[in-house]
């Protein structure tokens, strides 16, 4: 009896830390790649992952997540290098799971995902429905912030 109780006890504070916590998501496309398989970055690319660093420099980024593609990580790297932290890897198998994941945490946070999964990741973390992005849109960056559990969302380019 004390174990099931001490269950309840832990599922309902856990409940209520995910209820509570606050959040600011800025979720992004990767930048731009080149052609094959498994494409890296063009220089282009690597100048916008530089230049999404300077966009964040005041933003209190505590991590950064990307999924498991070259050109993904590529972009990510910059703010997790120049934050001190490391690349999370995610997988977008179960982007609800991962949404609900983040709004779990506390802090400011940079995702990094491809022109599908961005989109769609802002509108889980916002609760409002964003189109997909055009193969060739590398610019477009969602900044979602939960208070209270309220969701904003503002969308902005990484245009340099």
């Amino acid at each position: 009896m004390k174990k099931i109780i001490g269950l309840i006890v832990i599922t309902v504070l856990g409940m209520v830390s995910v209820a509570q916590a606050d959040g600011t998501y800025y979720v992004v496309r990767h930048a731009e790649k080149q052609d094959g398989d498994y494409p890296v970055l063009t220089e282009k690319g690597v100048k916008r992952a530089a230049h999404i660093v300077g966009m964040l420099k005041d933003e209190p980024i505590s991590r950064v997540f990307s999924t498991e593609t070259y050109r993904t990580v590529m972009t990510a790297t910059p703010t997790a290098a120049d934050r001190g932290v490391a690349v999370e890897l995610f997988t977008t198998d179960d982007l609800d799971g991962f949404a609900t994941m983040l709004k779990g945490l506390n802090g400011t946070f940079l995702i990094v995902a491809h022109s599908s999964s961005t989109p769609d990741l802002a509108s889980l973390l916002s609760g409002t429905k964003q189109p997909k992005l055009a193969e060739t849109d590398y610019e477009q960056m969602f900044k979602v912030v939960i208070t209270d559990g309220k969701a904003t969302l503002t969308q902005f380019q990484t245009t340099f």
